[in-house]
């Protein structure tokens, strides 16, 4: 599932992308429609792989990785979430290479929507591992 919906800025160590939230997604479709609206507040699991995919894609464009091995996320420090977001919403990741080896790279940023931080990630560690072979 792509959780990124465009890339406004990149540069071999940065990448601005954004993720627009609408009411359509597959995360809204069993709720009722008496739901308070706190209900809505997109599911902090998506939050993350969607900032995780921002990461990744930076991996990918910047070459971090050989191109043929894939970036795992492997872990995450002081990750906090700072208020929900709702459908509607745009967030826009900012995520930056902090630090990078042939096996390993380390990512930090935020998120927000409006100006307004949602997310911030103090380290988020990804390892390469051998990409699916060809069949």
């Amino acid at each position: 599932m792509v959780l990124l919906d465009t890339v406004g800025e990149y540069s071999p160590t940065s990448l601005v992308a954004t993720k627009a939230i609408t009411g359509s997604e597959s995360c809204y479709r069993d709720l009722a429609d008496s739901t308070p609206l706190a209900g809505f507040a997109y599911p902090q699991a998506l939050m993350v792989e969607s900032f995780g995919q921002a990461c990744s894609l930076l991996w990918t464009l910047a070459g971090l990785g050989p191109p043929d091995r894939i970036p795992l996320l492997v872990g995450v420090s002081d990750l906090v979430f700072h208020s929900p977001s709702l459908p509607g919403d745009v967030l826009e990741h900012q995520v930056r290479l902090v630090h990078s080896s042939e096996t390993a790279c380390e990512f930090t940023g935020r998120s927000h929507v409006n100006g307004d931080t949602v997310l911030s990630v103090r380290s988020l560690l990804v390892a390469s591992l051998p990409g699916p072979s060809p069949t």
